[in-house]
């Protein structure tokens, strides 16, 4: 066992799970091609649940391992704010997610999330280094093995996080849980300069990058 699981850390060390992009123009045309996909796809997001939400985070996490289970992963965070001329969108931060679990699992996979935030505390989890907790009971889950799957898209719009990933619905995010995030103020600084922090983003001190446009009207409800 000591053996298989020394075998499986040196496998994860040797994998590239995090820092693929270390660039906001990267993450933000990873983000957009994701929702995209989604929005493409049989099984959009309900344009009510974007109209609705607070912020939205959208990143890849990468999984894997021989016996002992791995993830880590990385994405950007927008948040909405709510003011006198109606709904706009900040700039995206960047954060990266690292974390660890023991089980049987074998290889790797790579799952992209589209996590829909709608209060303040979840957009918190996402703007400040510490553990984020998202679990099957903070995300509520749909799909045909749930009894959440007739639940009106009111009920989804109460919850404080919603979680889609590349296939399928609304998935727990239980594999989530538990995890690191951690702002990455060198990306935030070199695209919006070096004495930019996350506050100033979320204030709007920020400007929008035009890279993002498609990704804003994405989230605005357009295909």
């Amino acid at each position: 066992m000591k053996h298989l699981i020394a075998i499986s850390l040196a496998f994860l060390l040797a994998t590239p799970l995090l820092s693929r992009a270390e660039n906001m123009s990267a993450r933000i045309y990873e983000a957009t091609h994701i929702l995209e996909q989604r929005q493409g796809s049989a099984d959009p997001i309900p344009a009510e649940i974007l109209a609705n939400a607070k912020g939205v985070a959208i990143c890849t996490i990468t999984k894997g391992g021989i016996g002992i289970g791995g993830q880590g992963g990385e994405g950007i965070v927008m948040v909405r704010h709510i003011g006198p001329n109606g709904k706009v969108w900040r700039a995206p931060s960047a954060f990266n997610i690292s974390g660890g679990s023991i089980g049987a699992q074998l290889g790797l996979s790579t799952i992209h999330y589209i996590i829909i935030l709608n209060t303040e505390n979840a957009i918190g989890q996402f703007v400040g280094n510490g553990k984020i907790k998202l679990d099957a009971t903070a995300t509520g889950t749909a799909g045909e093995d749930t009894a959440a799957e007739a639940a009106s898209t009111r009920d989804l719009e109460a919850r404080a996080v919603l979680v889609y990933r590349d296939s399928g619905g609304l998935f727990g995010g239980a594999t989530i849980g538990g995890s690191s995030i951690e702002v990455k103020d060198e990306i935030n600084q070199i695209a919006y300069g070096e004495h930019v922090h996350v506050r100033d983003i979320l204030d709007g001190s920020v400007p929008l990058p035009k890279s993002a446009d498609r990704l804003y009207a994405l989230l605005d409800g357009g295909r």
